[in-house]
């Protein structure tokens, strides 16, 4: 498993977007796991790629992966 960082605009409103590409399952499962021993990226937004999301521009697909993660935030309160 390989992580590579993206320069640029990697917030946006305050949120992290992580993008999961090519991963199988158990790496996905390995990667939050991961996740979760560090405090800064536990609070990120993980997403795995599709072939519709692989068709967006990266700006819309984070737009929209924002989103989506503050309507679950107001489903759980």
């Amino acid at each position: 498993m390989s992580f590579r960082k993206l320069e640029g605009n990697e917030e946006k409103k305050g949120k992290r977007v992580i993008l999961l590409h090519n991963f199988n399952d158990s790496e996905v499962k390995e990667f939050l796991d991961m996740l979760k021993g560090n405090e800064k990226l536990s609070r990120s937004i993980v997403a795995v790629t599709t072939e519709i999301s692989l068709e967006w521009k990266v700006k819309d697909l984070m737009d929209e992966l924002i989103r989506e993660d503050e309507e679950i935030k107001k489903l759980r309160r």
